[in-house]
């Protein structure tokens, strides 16, 4: 296979110095104990969602029919209730800082948000935004207590994903989401890095919603999770710097229309790599 095109020097450095990025990344050894203490704040963090479960989940429901008779499409109350619920909860575990907010939509403008994919971290890092999406997500998730069914009220999109028949019908309802003004995220890679090397692309649905909904593209890239939840394991260490997100440049709806499909994948890709320290940029090619 050909090897990926390095990116431009001129996005590399927006995004940050590439040494100053190796913080984030998974380190080869941790101290003595780590697991132990790992454990501890995983258990503690599943605690804390459960106990945060009872207080915004009636919240969540006695909200309900407000929502539906005033924003029964994009539901932007219950998202706003569930970001606080995110931040309350990784609050006493680590901090989230991010770059670009200047690039986000205007407030009620929808497009899709494009991000790698390193830990279950990364849901809850992204959940700091200061807008309202709707994760695609695959349909395990919807099975966590309360957070399932907080997203279930919020009209996240469930996926199946060997299931021909809900990966059609996920399809068409993202798009009839986008043309309504809700905003999706996805992690294109379909599955978490395990070793915070950035894969290939295999869910490019997408791009082809950002084509038929005739709307913008937001990539993306996510730090630090893979560091402190990595994808082999769900031990929750210490983290260092935290998670960093870096918003990079939309792009614009004219430009998604006018792109080749293979073109648009590989620019998003790149744009997403580019956020990354070096090493987590790209497999090797074949």
């Amino acid at each position: 296979r050909r090897a990926r095109a390095r990116p431009a020097v001129a996005e590399r450095a927006a995004t940050s110095d590439s040494k100053e990025l190796t913080k984030f990344m998974i380190p080869e050894k941790r101290f003595p104990a780590a697991g132990v203490v790992g454990f501890v704040r995983a258990l503690s963090l599943f605690v804390l969602l459960m106990g945060l479960g009872c207080v915004f989940c009636p919240l969540i429901l006695v909200s309900m029919p407000f929502v539906l008779k005033r924003d029964p499409q994009r539901r932007t109350f219950v998202d706003f209730l569930i970001r606080q619920w995110a931040k309350l909860l990784i609050f006493p575990f680590f901090s989230v800082k991010i770059e670009g907010l200047e690039n986000l939509p205007p407030p009620g403008e929808a497009c899709i948000y494009v991000a790698n994919h390193q830990s279950f971290m990364d849901i809850l890092s992204a959940l700091h935004l200061p807008r309202s999406f709707k994760f695609i997500s695959k349909d395990s998730i919807f099975k966590i207590p309360f957070v399932g069914w907080a997203m279930k009220r919020a009209d996240h999109v469930s996926l199946k994903r060997d299931d021909r028949k809900s990966q059609v019908e996920v399809f068409r309802k993202s798009i009839k989401k986008l043309q309504d003004g809700t905003s999706l995220f996805i992690f294109p890679e379909g599955t978490r890095s395990q070793d915070g090397v950035m894969l290939d692309f295999k869910a490019k649905g997408a791009f082809g919603m950002a084509r038929r909904a005739k709307t913008a593209i937001l990539p993306m890239t996510i730090l630090g999770t893979g560091r402190l939840m990595p994808a082999k394991d769900y031990l929750l260490y210490f983290g260092g710097p935290g998670v960093r997100i870096i918003l990079h440049k939309p792009i614009s709806a004219e430009e998604v229309q006018a792109a080749d499909d293979d073109a648009l994948v590989e620019q998003v890709r790149d744009t997403i790599a580019a956020g990354l320290p070096e090493g987590y940029q790209s497999k090797p090619a074949a």
